[in-house]
């Protein structure tokens, strides 16, 4: 049958990707569906329940067509060592998601990764200013949650905008502005800068959220310095030894750093202000460390967070830093290879002068010490580019 599909169509490596990246489109949308405040309240579970389910199937169909329109190759070694680790994680976490980023991985194998991050973007964009809109509207249900007790004693609420958590909006805004940065290779209009100005500032009014608001901040910044007689000097900086060892060596750097101050906890007074500055980052993946520890493979992470189904009980719990999140949860062998192969990627960036993609991932790597998001699809398709490495693969004889 392919065969016969590859007499009628040429250029199958240009089907395949356009199946492989028609299937991750969808499936991006139906992931959206899940950020959705609507999505968790239980009346409506007739009809998001399915989701989940559909989702899976989808990746699945997908991944099979992608493979078999494929040419065999020497890179489907490590593809599948890595879904078996996705496996013996899911087991050990009862989470399914490194297996579904694995697979997610394979089904766009030796696709340009350019066209990856477009199809993330025009897909999610959309979905993000409708919600947005919805929500602030009241059109659709949406998360609050209380800021603190204004002047007169009212309370004042930081607000989803019908998303099921108030940081959302911003944390798609920051990854959406690195994805029109990335496909702009940098330079972005002035227009273009005002409108992601303003929309960063609006949803810091609304949702009071501190670390992608300074980050989309300081795009903004870099993109206005690179439509002025500063350009050529900052893309020099760029592309030189010192921003290139840095970029380089963040996802480390940042691995390393935030798991030295997870042991250390909260005590003194130099940890307890940075605690402070990080809104209890800290103390969380202290207690984090302590509660669970660091496994091979993971282990079942129970947070206590207030949601849609049930108010907070007991003192709140979660793991907002990616790189303890993962570790703790998805253990030390799937952490390791992810910032391994990170690194191994920025290296490649930076001998190609891909200055723009360097920023993209230094900015990544600072943001995931705050937040959760770093590898999750719905989010960031960014981790995605290390891909490129393993198709690189091959084994001499």
């Amino acid at each position: 049958m392919l065969t016969k599909l590859k007499l009628i169509f040429p250029n199958e490596k240009k089907i395949r990707s356009n199946i492989s990246l028609t299937f991750f489109g969808v499936y991006l949308i139906m992931m959206f569906a899940t950020l959705v405040y609507a999505y968790w309240i239980p009346t409506n579970k007739v009809f998001f329940g399915m989701i989940p389910d559909l989702s899976t199937l989808f990746l699945i169909i997908g991944c099979l067509i992608s493979v078999l329109m494929r040419k065999p190759s020497q890179s489907y070694l490590i593809y599948g060592s890595l879904i078996v680790l996705g496996i013996v994680v899911r087991h050990e976490s009862t989470i399914a998601f490194p297996l579904w980023f694995f697979l997610i991985l394979l089904m766009l194998s030796d696709i340009e990764f350019t066209k990856i991050v477009k199809v993330f973007f025009y897909v999610t964009a959309p979905l993000t200013i409708f919600t947005l809109t919805m929500g602030y509207f009241r059109l659709i249900p949406t998360m609050q949650s209380p800021r603190g007790i204004g002047p007169n004693g009212v309370v004042i609420w930081r607000q989803g905008l019908g998303f099921n958590w108030v940081t959302l909006p911003s944390q798609l805004l920051f990854y959406l502005t690195l994805s029109y940065f990335f496909l702009r290779k940098g330079m972005v209009s002035w227009k273009a800068i005002g409108i992601i100005t303003v929309l960063d500032i609006f949803l810091y009014v609304q949702t009071d959220t501190r670390n992608p608001f300074l980050l989309v901040l300081l795009i903004v910044l870099v993109a206005g310095l690179l439509n002025s007689k500063y350009k050529d000097n900052l893309i020099d900086f760029f592309c030189g030894k010192i921003f290139g060892v840095v970029s380089i060596a963040a996802f480390s750097f940042f691995l390393i750093v935030s798991l030295i101050l997870s042991y250390l906890g909260t005590d003194g007074f130099v940890l307890d202000k940075i605690n402070r500055l990080m809104s209890n980052r800290v103390l969380y993946s202290h207690i984090g460390i302590e509660r669970y520890g660091i496994q091979p493979f993971g282990t079942k992470v129970v947070y206590n967070v207030l949601n849609p189904t049930h108010n907070l009980k007991g003192s709140y719990f979660y793991l907002d830093n990616s790189y303890m999140q993962y570790l703790i949860t998805f253990g030390i062998i799937f952490i390791v290879i992810i910032v391994g192969l990170l690194t191994i990627q920025m290296f490649k960036e930076y001998k190609n002068k891909k200055w723009y993609v360097l920023f993209i991932f230094v900015l990544i790597a600072l943001h995931s010490t705050g937040d959760p998001q770093m590898m999750y699809i719905s989010y960031s398709p960014f981790v995605l580019i290390i891909g490129k490495v393993i198709d690189k693969f091959k084994v001499e004889v």
